[in-house]
């Protein structure tokens, strides 16, 4: 039923999740090598946000085929179908671009983290009238805006919190 299937890109989650095990690494040393209550505490309540987004960002797809489309979510998926969709719409905010699809029952947003986003575009497109389609969203299409903020972020935590472990393992006291 559905033959295009785009996830979040990997570029993305592959230093996400070794950020993901850097912390939990960080947390077993706060417990095993005799950390503070407060920082046992701090490393726990950031450990338990970013499990949760891992889990978001991995299941996280957008499913594209003859009748609609299917969004899924940790846990929770949305199908609509195709002339349901009243209006596609692109927010552009610096290098983010936020997909509006409004439809008769609400509006869903999809931003461009997604795996060959010029190519879900051109899949919405394909399958809507010209009338529906924003022009900005056909500009997009063309000439894609690239997000790299988010990965240098993550690989940067990444080496944020190796830096801290070797210090925790070799220069603390």
């Amino acid at each position: 039923m559905y033959q295009n299937v785009y996830r979040i890109r990997r570029s993305f989650l592959i230093p996400f999740f070794a950020d993901f095990i850097l912390l939990f690494f960080l947390l077993l040393l706060s417990y095993f090598l005799g950390g503070s209550k407060l920082e046992r505490i701090l490393l726990t309540a950031i450990f338990i946000p970013v499990l949760y987004v891992l889990f978001e960002s991995s299941f996280r797809m957008v499913q594209t085929g003859g009748q609609g489309i299917m969004i899924r979510k940790f846990m929770r998926k949305k199908e609509l179908r195709w002339e349901d969709i009243t209006h596609i719409g692109a927010l552009i905010l610096r290098s983010r671009v936020y997909l509006l699809l409004t439809t008769v029952k609400g509006f869903y947003i999809l931003s461009n983290a997604y795996e060959k986003f010029s190519a879900l575009l051109m899949d919405f497109a394909s399958h809507m009238d010209n009338e529906k389609v924003e022009e900005e969203v056909k500009r997009q299409m063309e000439h894609p805006a690239k997000n790299m903020s988010d990965i240098i972020m993550t690989w940067f935590t990444a080496m944020v919190l190796a830096g801290i472990i070797i210090i925790k393992l070799f220069f603390a006291p």
